[in-house]
Formats: structure tokens, C-alpha cells, sequence
């Protein structure tokens, strides 16, 4: 188990920030820790819109594929009297996918096959919004996915 401490001011005070237990680590790798949510810091996000179209059909009319494409609100509050670095990963159901951002969503990384991975710098006291547009290809719709 590892407890971690931050400088609490000048007088060298030190303030409780969390703490993590992990597996052996090997002399000189990195380490990730998950020192809990932070409450002064919110991410709510909100679907706003679902549809879905291009469907396509077997020879005996049966629906064999098609695109669902949903639209997400992303709402990020820093409470905090500091800025923070927010990473926000979205797990997809299916590999098939295609997204379109818009507002400024910050730095934008496809982790692997089926994950996303947004990383936003705030300052003290701010709010960002931002919205991104997923496509998944279902069925037989996945043969006309292209990849990002």
C-alpha cells in the first residue's frame, strides 16, 4: 500500500491526497496510481441524441447491418483553486467506430481498439463543454468501416 501526500503551503505542512495498493513492480518501470475520484473535480456526461440508419438487408429482407450513431455532451467542472489535467476514457461495445468532435475537447487519443482517451487541462474555477458524435457500424455494416 502507498499513501500519497502533497505540500499543504509554505509552513511545510502536508495534506493527505490518497493512496493505492498495486502488484510488484520491477525496479525502474512507471507506475500508475488511482488515488480515488476527486470530488472538486466533475465529469458529467449526457447522451443528447441516438439514431440510426443505413440499414441493409439479407435476400430474404431481414435487417442485416446497420449505423447507430449517438451524440454525447461532455460538461467538466473544476471546483479546485488549481488547475488539474483531466483524462476522460470512453469505453465503445465494438471495435467498428467512427467519431467526430466538436468544442474543444483537448487532446484527443484512441487508446486501443475499442477506447478513447480525452486529456483537458482546466483552470481554477472553469468549466469546459465539449460534444463528440460516435458511429458504430453494426452487422454487415462493419465491412464498410474504414478505421480511424
Amino acid at each position: 500500500m502507498l499513501k500519497v501526500y502533497r505540500n499543504a503551503g509554505d509552513a511545510g505542512h502536508l495534506s493527505y491526497t490518497g493512496q493505492s495498493s498495486f502488484k510488484y513492480v520491477p525496479v525502474d518501470e512507471d507506475v500508475e496510481l488511482n488515488l480515488g475520484a476527486v470530488a472538486n473535480v466533475v465529469v458529467e456526461p449526457k447522451l443528447m441524441n441516438f439514431k440510426s440508419e443505413n440499414y441493409r438487408f439479407d435476400t430474404r429482407g431481414n435487417v442485416s447491418g446497420w449505423d447507430e450513431i449517438r451524440t454525447f455532451s461532455i460538461e467538466v467542472r473544476n471546483t479546485r483553486e488549481i488547475p488539474v489535467e483531466v483524462e476522460i476514457q470512453r469505453n465503445f461495445k465494438t471495435q467498428y467506430w467512427d467519431i467526430t468532435r466538436a468544442g474543444n475537447s483537448g487532446t484527443f487519443e484512441k487508446v486501443d481498439l475499442d477506447t478513447v482517451k480525452f486529456t483537458l487541462t482546466l483552470e481554477a474555477g472553469s468549466i469546459r463543454k465539449f460534444e463528440y458524435t460516435l458511429r458504430t457500424y453494426q452487422g454487415v455494416r462493419q465491412e464498410n468501416w474504414r478505421g480511424n
